[in-house]
């Protein structure tokens, strides 16, 4: 009678044990390994899902993650027999997931969806990106997307990107066009956190970009990147602590409105070469009402002048309170 407590605690020890074999077994046989190939019929991934090399939804073909599925991308040998292609112009060496059909990542404020680097010591460019190829329709809502080459990346693509959280990539958000795809790029960016990577947003040639209501922050190289982008527009957005605030190379039409801009290491707005169109950036916050420490702050035609201007006339004269993911 007298080791009865130590057996009952025995018992107990032991069921936890039994328990927590069990438990880690179902979590280990709910991980779907998907590898090197194309998806070629409607599918579906929930809970978790590890890829070990690169995948592609075919034209005509839906994915569709269900909210709280964590996906991971194994580290792959760069250029290794995993890799779909060898063209490195439109894809990366490490593993992707190529979209050519639809996307469709919906997540909730709740169950968030994951993709990430399955390393145990994650780093920015462990895998490529969610790189979309002459695709339309497609949807990234509450998802958190690290240590990517580039978290989402465009080839002639249409995308809308909202609620979601950036961090540790190469560069956050990145979209171009291609000559020879049908798909015209564009791009809404709303209401996201894009914070601590490379580089933020680039809207690259051609592309039609809707940024509004997102923090961009602490970015090593700059918040926003305009490269030959055309009809493009920025409004409520928090763009500050990064290398650059904003960053434009031969971009015609790309508007800066109502955004607070300040802070950044060098530059709040810096024309690159090539840049000879001028810049709307009327009514914006620069963190400061002196209209001299604001024109300090823009590299544009009164540095160089082979560039275009700037125009800041008009700017606030406070913190833009609706500006942020919150407005």
């Amino acid at each position: 009678m007298k080791n009865t407590p130590l057996r009952a605690n025995l018992t107990r020890t032991i069921l936890v044990l039994i328990l927590f074999i069990v438990v880690s077994a179902c979590a280990l046989e709910k991980t779907e390994t998907v590898g090197k190939g194309v998806i070629k019929s409607n599918t579906t991934w929930e809970k978790a899902v590890l890829i070990t090399g690169d995948v592609e939804i075919a034209r005509g073909v839906t994915l569709t993650i269900m909210p709280g599925t964590v996906v991971k991308f194994a580290k792959i040998e760069a250029d290794g027999p995993a890799n779909l292609y060898d063209d490195k112009t439109n894809y990366f060496s490490r593993a992707e997931l190529i979209v050519r059909g639809t996307l469709l990542a919906q997540g909730t404020k709740d169950g968030k969806i994951v993709f990430t680097s399955a390393e145990r010591s994650p780093r920015s460019g462990d895998w490529g990106a969610i790189n979309f190829n002459d695709s339309g329709d497609n949807i990234l809502a509450y998802c958190d997307v690290s240590y990517a080459d580039t978290g989402i990346h465009g080839h002639g693509a249409r995308v809308t990107v909202k609620h979601c959280y950036f961090r540790h990539n190469g560069v956050g958000i990145a979209l171009k066009n291609v000559a020879q795809l049908r798909t015209m790029a564009e791009m809404n960016v709303a209401h996201n956190e894009i914070i601590g990577n490379g580089g933020g947003i680039l809207c690259g040639k051609q592309t039609r970009c809707s940024i509004s209501h997102n923090q961009i922050s602490n970015n090593k190289l700059y918040g926003i990147f305009g490269k030959m982008a055309s009809t493009s527009q920025a409004t409520y957005n928090n763009i500050m602590y990064n290398g650059k605030g904003i960053i434009l190379y031969a971009t015609q039409r790309f508007q800066f409105a109502d955004n607070n801009i300040s802070d950044n290491e060098t530059y709040s707005v810096s024309l690159l070469d090539g840049q000879r169109w001028n810049v709307d950036a009327r009514h914006n916050w620069w963190g400061t009402r002196d209209k001299r420490r604001i024109k300090d702050l823009i590299w544009d035609k009164d540095e160089d002048h082979t560039l275009g201007k700037v125009d800041f006339s008009g700017p606030a004269d406070s913190p833009i309170k609706e500006a942020g993911v919150a407005g």
